[in-house]
């Protein structure tokens, strides 16, 4: 009986061994490893997403409050830096400034979140509205030369200006804007994930059959 059963575990090994599929046994790794990540990370971002469109004040505060913090953090860093810079080759000065700045502004992130919130918006409006008149330069420039759709490109300019000028006298409008721009991406991130994970599925199972 003994080697009535070792035959059998033998040819048992054969068989597999001769049914063996690499390519089917890379699928079914890859879905083990991937799958649960897909569907977790998936999940995350439709919570967050969601959190996001139900309360974008809420969260531009709780960012605020941590961008605050990591300042705070990375300041304190370069400036322990800077000090030891400075006493070992007699350097690292500008890291100490630097350093202190960043803790300053972390300071006030975390105590002044919507003002912080508003500052940045207008930097970044700031920046958008140089964008602006410089397409607006190209734009009338386009037009002189009557060459190309200069037409669509003055329009586009005049609406890009137009909205800087909005979020001027409503930043708040603008951060929340942002939140909202945020929340879709998640949401769309989330839906590539899920497809992901449906094909993945889909090719596992083509291999199994």
């Amino acid at each position: 009986m003994p080697k009535d059963n070792k035959k059998n575990k033998k040819s048992v090994k054969a068989k597999q061994g001769a049914n063996y599929n690499p390519i089917a046994s890379s699928v079914r790794r890859l879905y083990n490893k991937s799958a649960p990540l897909l569907l977790c990370e998936a999940l995350l971002f439709v919570v967050v997403a969601g959190m996001m469109l139900v309360w974008p004040v809420a969260v531009l505060t709780t960012l605020t409050f941590v961008i605050g913090v990591a300042l705070i953090l990375f300041g304190l860093y370069r400036t322990i830096a800077g000090f030891v810079v400075s006493r070992d080759v007699g350097g690292g000065w500008f890291d100490v400034v630097f350093g202190l700045v960043n803790v300053v502004l972390g300071v006030l992130f975390c105590i002044y979140p919507v003002g912080s919130v508003i500052s940045l918006v207008y930097i970044f409006v700031a920046l958008f509205m140089l964008r602006a008149l410089l397409s607006l330069i190209f734009s009338i420039n386009m037009v002189r030369a009557r060459f190309g759709h200069y037409w669509v490109d003055l329009i586009v300019s005049l609406l890009l200006i137009a909205l800087a000028i909005v979020l001027m006298v409503y930043p708040m409008a603008g951060a929340v804007a942002m939140v909202f721009y945020l929340a879709v991406m998640l949401i769309l991130y989330a839906v590539a994930d899920i497809y992901m994970y449906l094909e993945i599925r889909r090719l596992k199972k083509l291999v199994s059959d």
